[in-house]
């Protein structure tokens, strides 16, 4: 029975693809010529990376294409490794050979047993992920080696690939909207243009009306003068007058 499970362990670990990311990691560690910039610590269950700015240029180019030492942190954050902080008589260390020197640690990466990378899976959702659901997909880590570091000159990358997710513009629908936005404008237009011309031609009206009015109070005017002058000295003045009296009253207001 337990010739079995051990057959079926085996053929788990065959169907499952390390990336070259931790192949290379290890085999970064593992390196006995840079342990003076990258070493396994004593126990063997972390290593420790010295001098960040000398391993950046010595050591990552040699495995990875880049020499970017925060890209490399990214990376190994990315697969589950923990920045271990140091510690020295109960403080920090804050100067010294050590100062500058940061352990990493994660469970299954531990010298002397390569076969328990299989179980360092690369977290999903994370940023440089294909998708989320082919995270666990070898041929979504195949390319996986190394993280490009993050720098003005990836500018040009970044916005091509923010372009590739924009979506496709629709040429003619924008064209047909704007025709349909010219179309209410020329409407409106014309609808100013009609009230301007119907106001005119009330305003010529009402002129036309006032010059009447006033033609037609000049000449009332002058009948109601006439008439008073005549029958001024008539024996019915006292009839006449005072109903002409009211209507040039009336006629003034």
């Amino acid at each position: 029975m337990s010739g079995i499970v051990s057959r079926r362990a085996n053929n788990v670990h065959r169907n499952i693809t390390v990336t070259p990311f931790l192949n290379k990691l290890y085999s970064m560690v593992d390196d006995s010529a840079s342990d003076d910039l990258i070493r396994w610590t004593a126990d063997g269950n972390s290593f420790v990376v010295l001098r960040h700015e000398d391993f950046a240029k010595e050591v990552l180019p040699r495995f990875f294409k880049h020499s970017n030492f925060s890209s490399f942190v990214r990376q190994l954050n990315m697969y589950g490794f923990h920045k271990v902080p140091h510690l020295q008589q109960g403080g920090l260390i804050a100067d010294g050979p050590e100062a500058e020197s940061s352990e990493f640690n994660n469970e299954n990466f531990q010298r002397g047993q390569p076969d328990l990378l299989h179980f360092i899976r690369r977290k999903k959702g994370s940023r440089d992920s294909v998708s989320a659901g082919q995270d666990n997909a070898p041929d979504a880590e195949a390319g996986d080696d190394d993280v490009q570091p993050e720098s003005d000159d990836d500018e040009p990358n970044g916005a091509k690939a923010r372009a590739s997710r924009t979506p496709p513009v629709n040429l003619a629908k924008i064209l047909k909207e704007i025709q349909v936005i010219r179309d209410h404008q020329l409407t409106i237009s014309t609808d100013i243009k009609q009230l301007q011309e119907e106001n005119q031609s009330l305003w010529m009206q009402a002129s036309a009306t006032e010059k009447r009015y006033n033609e037609h109070q000049e000449t009332i005017d002058k009948i109601v003068g006439f008439l008073a002058t005549v029958f001024s000295t008539d024996s019915r003045r006292s009839e006449i007058l005072p109903p002409l009296h009211r209507l040039i009253s009336h006629n003034a207001k």
